[in-house]
């Protein structure tokens, strides 16, 4: 399977699961366990709340009152697992990569007749699969899905009522069922089919049901439900509604403010995520997180404040990931540029070059912006950051005198048609979007930008939103069928769920 074809399909924090540790065998008097006792949960609770260190000494303390307990494995693998996660630190990972092997034969120690037992295992080889993805695994990652997905079916079939199973199986099954097209075949060869929309059913039921019944693993759902409802099913606003109804963010839980602030800065709400991310969780308690300043940043980008530089700059000396690099250097000469000062902007565009990687889509557009030597229309990138941010009013303000006369390059007439698709779209206006949307598609489907495909993708929304499926079909394949842009891989991976959508509705 091409290695791209996964890397787009995990954000960064859909899954939260495991811990540090030193592998501890179990005495052999004593016959091996997966008990989830209080101090489990408590553990497994402070992982999630990103309180790693607090995490380890519950560990450590369960171990010493229940030695055979192996449920402390699978733990310690949660914790490893966030926060390798968490610093996208590659260094580390390597290091840490034997860890896996150890925890998977220490859980395969305990019995068979508990259903934690595949369980545990296929969340470790999830886990490992995450990471593996981020740090460009992909071969590795594949293999070990499908594993894990054997598992787990295996499981349900024997423990039907273990609700666990299905947390893990849907979310592998909305994550399957959006494989674009052409990479379909090597997922089909392997076992990896799903459907999105099914998926996303079972895990709105699993979370009805954590309503009324204990569930262990009821937060960790709802962030994997909020997660996939935004990027698969191009639902922000439901995401956002189900958290805030569920009153997240949870004071003290650094994750759900990361989950949150991710999707009030990506769905348009500037303003309520830079207020939300500066009450953030802080303190030597907490794993380092360099996502929540990068977060932080763009918020205050979109917002056009000028301290976005010195927040960008901190996201910089705090990261020890070579993603995201160079699109900080992008976002920077940006500020420069919107500032007046053109050398500026121009200097952040070598250090766009030679910094980082171009591995996801953030650091790709930021590379080809450099690559091309083209120099922004001030005019329109402000429109695009106050759009962005959900200042629609601002962003049209900007622009609703204008023509396509009013911009000397092509580039700039595609993006002007572009900008204002979107500004009438976001503001509900969808007529005059589409006409606009159409224009970009017939002038900018032969270029190399992202405009032709976002606006087919968009059209095609609109037309599921109309239940106009046939029209929507038509432009969920025109998206598809435009390739060498910015965005190709999560573009096409958003319009294929569209097409799992309409398929199955």
């Amino acid at each position: 399977m091409p290695a791209n074809a996964i890397n787009k399909y995990y954000h960064p924090v859909s899954w939260f699961l495991l811990l540090t540790g030193f592998f501890f065998l179990p005495h052999r008097a004593l016959a091996a366990t997966f008990d989830f006792t209080d101090k489990c949960r408590n553990a497994y609770n402070e992982a999630l709340c990103l309180r790693i260190q607090k995490a380890r000494s519950t560990i450590i303390s369960e171990r010493n009152d229940h030695s055979a307990n192996l449920t402390c494995a699978y733990l310690d693998n949660y914790c490893y697992f966030l926060e390798l996660l968490t610093s996208e630190d590659a260094t580390q990972f390597q290091m840490m990569l034997p860890k896996e092997d150890e925890f998977l034969d220490a859980i395969e120690k305990g019995p068979d007749s508990s259903p934690y037992k595949s369980f545990f295992k296929a969340e470790i080889l999830i886990q490992w699969s995450v990471l593996r993805i981020k740090f460009s695994d992909y071969v590795s990652a594949v293999f070990e899905l499908r594993k894990a997905k054997k598992l787990l079916e295996e499981n349900s079939r024997r423990f039907p009522d273990f609700k666990a199973n299905t947390k893990s199986l849907a979310t592998l099954q909305c994550l399957f069922g959006s494989i674009p097209d052409n990479y379909k075949w090597g997922g089909n060869l392997l076992g990896l089919d799903g459907n999105m929309q099914e998926g996303l059913n079972q895990l709105n039921a699993l979370i009805q049901y954590s309503d009324k019944n204990d569930f262990i693993f009821r937060e960790e759902t709802i962030f994997i439900y909020a997660l996939l409802k935004f990027h698969l099913e191009n639902k922000s606003g439901d995401a956002w509604d189900m958290l805030a109804e569920k009153s997240y963010p949870k004071e003290g839980n650094l994750l759900s403010y990361y989950i949150c602030g991710h999707l009030a800065v990506y769905g348009g709400k500037s303003n309520q995520a830079l207020q939300l991310l500066l009450k953030a969780p802080k303190g030597n308690e907490y794993v380092g997180f360099p996502q929540i300043t990068y977060l932080t940043a763009l918020a205050k980008l979109y917002q056009l404040d000028a301290d976005a530089s010195n927040s960008l700059l901190k996201f910089l000396k705090e990261n020890r990931s070579e993603n995201y690099q160079k699109a900080v250097h992008q976002k920077l000469g940006w500020l420069a540029l919107i500032s007046g000062d053109v050398n500026a902007y121009h200097q952040e565009m070598q250090k766009v070059l030679s910094s980082g990687v171009a591995v996801i889509d953030a650091d790709k557009q930021a590379q080809k912006e450099a690559e091309s030597g083209f120099t922004p229309n001030v005019l329109l990138l402000k429109a695009r950051i106050n759009c962005d941010g959900g200042a629609f009013e601002k962003a049209l303000e900007l622009l609703k005198n204008k023509t396509n006369d009013d911009f000397k390059d092509a580039r700039d007439k595609l993006e002007f048609n572009y900008r204002m698709g979107r500004i009438y779209h976001l503001m509900n206006q969808q007529n005059k979007a589409l006409i606009y949307y159409q224009n970009v598609i017939e002038t900018g489907r032969d270029l190399p930008y992202y405009f032709a495909a976002n606006a087919a993708l968009n059209i095609a929304y609109i037309y599921e939103e109309r239940k106009n499926k046939a029209m929507a079909e038509q432009y969920f394949h025109i998206c598809l069928s435009m390739k060498n842009h910015e965005y190709a891989h999560s573009l096409a991976q958003k319009a294929k769920a569209g097409l799992n959508r309409i398929n199955n509705d």
